[in-house]
């Protein structure tokens, strides 16, 4: 049996990083015909998502994380007069983000576009910009956000909202009535032999946010552990999975694409049913229950990481 009752909520919090300034209170205006030194802030709209490591969902940014920046003059690959600005690396340190190289600002409104993680090899922010669900990075790409006037000379000081790039699947796991011991060392998502709904590729404008998926990249997403992900404990899910994947238009058919579970040695399958969506930002939880046999998905609810779908899957 496979049931699905599907609801609406949207939960965010914003998480900011502090300002690359040492003290935004005492900032100097600038004389005529100087510049200032661009400090920026980061926030990120999140719900619920715990911080472990680069590899899982972020909420907030952790020490030594790294942006690259490209400080235009209000169009992504444009020039900033005092620039070139392209590929800036921002770097989260003691609580702020210290900039190399430092980037002075005019009189010209200055837009900056960033993408998270930083890469080296990225030019002005137009090419390459290409993302991978197979190394389960949650990037993100951001801009100015909204109501903080003209970024320049006399406002050096710029707040970055930073959205995330990939869709998130979490999985509460819980057993019922299983005598195993319920070690989970892997959870895969996947296409069916013949389906190409889920990509694995796609090059991000961070200016938009748009997806443009690579052809011929069709590989699963997953996290693994040999030696154990998680233990599942008897009636109550206390270490919840998350698995980032390529956000999906609409799955073709049901069981175009299959969320495996491997516990005790062996697979079990839950066929993700036709019309399915998995929206770029969007967070989907999935309550699972275990006891041996089969899968099922039960009351899946689409909240936002913006919150997307909760469900129950349970394992028979």
């Amino acid at each position: 049996m496979k049931r699905l009752f599907i609801c609406m909520a949207v939960i965010s919090a914003t998480v900011s990083g502090f300002s690359s300034c040492n003290n935004d209170d005492e900032t100097v205006n600038p004389l005529q015909g100087q510049t200032a030194d661009l400090c920026i802030q980061t926030e990120i709209t999140s719900a619920e998502t715990g911080l472990r490591s680069t590899k899982a969902a972020l909420s907030s940014f952790p020490e030594g994380s790294a942006l690259s920046l490209f400080v235009t003059n209000g169009t992504l690959g444009s020039n900033y007069p005092q620039g070139p600005y392209n590929n800036v690396k921002a770097e989260y340190k003691s609580g702020k983000w210290e900039l190399t190289p430092a980037v002075k600002l005019g009189d010209t409104p200055a837009t900056v576009f960033a993408f998270y993680p930083y890469g080296a090899a990225y030019t002005n922010g137009v090419s390459n910009m290409n993302i991978y669900h197979t190394n389960q990075v949650d990037y993100m790409y951001g801009t100015n956000a909204e109501g903080q006037g003209n970024i320049n000379r006399d406002n050096p000081n710029v707040r970055l909202r930073m959205k995330h790039a990939l869709s998130l699947l979490r999985f509460n796991i819980k057993k019922m009535n299983y005598p195993g011991e319920g070690k989970l060392t892997r959870i895969e998502v996947a296409n069916i032999n013949g389906r190409i709904d889920l990509r694995s590729a796609a090059t991000l404008n961070i200016a938009s946010g748009e997806l443009t998926y690579i052809d011929r990249y069709y590989d699963p997403a997953y996290i693994e552990n040999a030696n154990g992900l998680y233990t599942i404990a008897e009636d109550d899910a206390i270490n919840p999975q998350e698995v980032l994947v390529m956000p999906v238009n609409k799955t073709s058919a049901d069981g175009s694409i299959l969320i495996r579970f491997f516990i005790d040695g062996a697979i079990y399958n839950y066929n993700v049913p036709v019309n399915t969506a998995w929206k770029q930002g969007t967070k989907y939880l999935y309550n699972v229950t275990f006891n041996g046999t089969e899968l099922i998905i039960d009351d899946i609810i689409i909240t936002d990481w913006t919150e997307g779908a909760k469900g129950e899957i349970n394992l028979y």
